[in-house]
């Protein structure tokens, strides 16, 4: 080893204390499937095999997504099921940080989550591709009943969900040690709802739905600096949150058709502050290096993260030249200027030297973006379906990495098929979607979807 004192090798206690107070409120990466936030494609296989264009038409059970209004064209009663899945491939040029805590570098709140101890330590790791399999999985689960000019819908169905899972091995040649660090996240949000659609006229029908929604995360990081020739400088970091909570949001809709041929609709999304609460750990142990700084910790402590999850608003439009094909587009805008990231956002019931209160604002913005869809009935039994959406991120680039992937910018292409059979309707869809940040980081993913509906 060639430093002159343990000083010149190690962090000041002070940048020490404010760093790692960041780092604990971070230590749960958010994992998305949508550019814009937390969402997925939406809901309901065939709207999303249309390419989640689906604002003007909202004709089946999962228009108490798209647009309750759309209810009121349901007649009789049924019930659907199903489960959507995707699975990422991830490209991360540059890899995971690994900034050192006293070079200015390190920012939990731009998605840093695991901290260089040591000036020596490489800034980054060096694993730069994982594939999830499965890393988005959602089941959903709706009933509808028409009174006439009402009808009445819910269910449950995720709104958002995504996992992380990272592990990588690097090298501090300086110290001979060898730095390993894991990550490990999940992120479920999931909607309980209720809605009603209502026909005021022949060609005007309005609705209304409330969403409990319902959040949990779980994050684990882990990191082992272990070094046999100075075993003075060994540390081992682990950190972990289990948080949850609900919030309520309202869905307004209104559908106007012209005539058989053309309909509009548009929606709008109140959005929700939903408050996790849920305890948070830090321990970090060393060698004497660590132990002369007075940093060896376990700390725990019960605390709440405000989650803002933004609202949002859509006008669709639905073209029918014939009975047998269908055009739709969407236009979407999703508000996360106020969005509060667990970096910039955390309470705990009992602060201490790294569990420390922070409030700050992580820089997310508007996103929008639009869609395009088509279906066509091939025959009374089998119906084809294809779409498209192209969609900006709200989500800061340098905020990308494999361990906070929000998938930047991202374009998806999906095809799909309905086959009627009796009483029994079942839709499928497969798809990929793709696209990247200015940092360096891609993605592709592969979706997979299959519902079972059946009318009563």
């Amino acid at each position: 080893m060639n430093f002159s004192s343990q000083g010149n090798c190690v962090l000041s206690k002070k940048t020490w204390l404010i760093s790692l107070a960041l780092l604990i409120s971070s230590s749960l990466p958010i994992n998305k499937a949508y550019a814009s936030g937390v969402n997925l494609e939406g809901l309901g296989i065939r709207a999303m095999g249309m390419g989640s264009a689906f604002i003007g038409l909202a004709d089946d059970a999962s228009a108490v997504f798209w647009n309750p209004a759309g209810l009121s064209q349901l007649k009789g009663s049924g019930y659907t099921f199903g489960i959507y899945s995707m699975s990422a491939l991830v490209d991360a040029k540059n890899g995971v940080s690994n900034h050192s805590l006293g070079n200015g570098d390190y920012d939990p709140n731009k998605g840093d989550l695991i901290p260089g101890i040591y000036p020596t330590e490489p800034d980054r790791f060096d694993d730069d591709e994982e594939l999830w399999l499965g890393a988005a999985t959602m089941p959903s689960f709706l009933m509808f009943k028409n009174f006439g000019r009402y009808t009445l819908a819910g269910g449950v169905f995720g709104v958002g969900g995504a996992y992380s899972s990272y592990n990588d091995k690097i090298f501090d040649t300086t110290n001979d040690a060898e730095i390993e660090a894991d990550v490990f996240a999940i992120l479920g949000l999931m909607s309980v709802n209720g809605s009603i659609g209502y026909q005021v006229t022949e060609k005007l029908s309005v609705g209304f739905g409330v969403d409990m929604l319902i959040n949990v995360w779980r994050g684990d990081i882990k990191k082992d600096y272990i070094s046999e020739a100075n075993p003075e400088f060994n540390y081992n970091y682990d950190a972990e949150i289990r948080k949850w909570g609900y919030g309520f949001q309202g869905n307004f809709g209104v559908l106007y058709k012209f005539n058989e041929q053309w309909s509009v609709g548009a929606t709008y999304r109140t959005g929700s502050n939903i408050t996790l609460k849920g305890d948070t750990r830090i321990s970090l142990k060393g060698g004497s290096v660590i132990n002369g700084l007075d940093l060896d910790t376990n700390e725990k402590s019960d605390g709440h993260t405000d989650f803002e999850y933004g609202a949002s608003w859509g006008v669709g439009v639905a073209y029918k030249p014939t009975n047998k094909l269908t055009f739709t587009y969407d236009y979407r805008e999703n508000d996360w200027s106020d969005f509060k990231w667990p970096g910039s956002n955390a309470k705990f019931d009992e602060p201490g030297k790294f569990l420390q209160n922070i409030d700050e604002d992580p820089g997310w913005q508007r996103a929008h973006g639009y869609s395009v869809g088509t279906e066509y009935l091939l025959n009374n039994k089998i119906t084809l379906r294809a779409g498209y959406t192209n969609e900006s991120s709200g989500v800061p680039s340098q905020f990308e990495n494999p361990t906070t992937i929000t998938l930047g910018d991202i374009q998806i292409a999906n095809v799909g098929m309905g086959i009627q059979y009796d009483t029994w309707k079942v839709d499928v869809l497969v798809g990929t979607m793709w696209g990247g940040t200015g940092y360096g980081v891609d993605h592709r993913c592969y979706d997979f979807g299959i519902s079972f509906m059946r009318m009563l």
